[in-house]
């Protein structure tokens, strides 16, 4: 009698764990991207808003948004986003980011380089 208890309770065991490892996230969080108790330079943002928050948002790509994730930019501390910056600046720097498709797909939002200057400068800052 035990053994059937297990049949049925294991199936709905393992439905629960995935559901609550696949839920939804939240849509009512909001884009802030804040760096501490101050926010992004609007400079920056604009940029972020232009050529970043495609993927890195909580609508966009997953690998991406593993990475950095600026709808939830707010909830890093402010250590981990200063280190987010200067991986951006970096592959920025590099051209790595926003990926070629992307870039071939969206000409008119690729970073400039006056714009990629102004986001390292800004990691830096946030570095010192």
């Amino acid at each position: 009698m035990k053994k059937s208890y297990l049949y049925y309770a294991l199936p709905v065991v393992i439905v629960f764990l995935f559901s609550m490892a696949f839920r939804p996230v939240n849509a009512s969080v909001s884009v802030n991207p804040a760096v501490g108790n101050q926010e992004l330079p609007d400079s920056v943002l604009k940029v972020v808003q232009k050529a970043c928050m495609d993927c890195h948002a909580n609508d966009g790509n997953g690998m991406a948004k593993s990475h950095v994730n600026f709808s939830v930019w707010n909830t890093y501390d402010v250590k981990k986003q200063a280190d987010k910056a200067i991986d951006i600046s970096k592959v920025l720097s590099k051209s790595s980011m926003p990926p070629g498709k992307w870039r071939k797909n969206n000409p008119d939002k690729v970073p400039t380089p006056a714009e990629i200057e102004m986001i390292r400068n800004w990691a830096k800052a946030l570095n010192k």
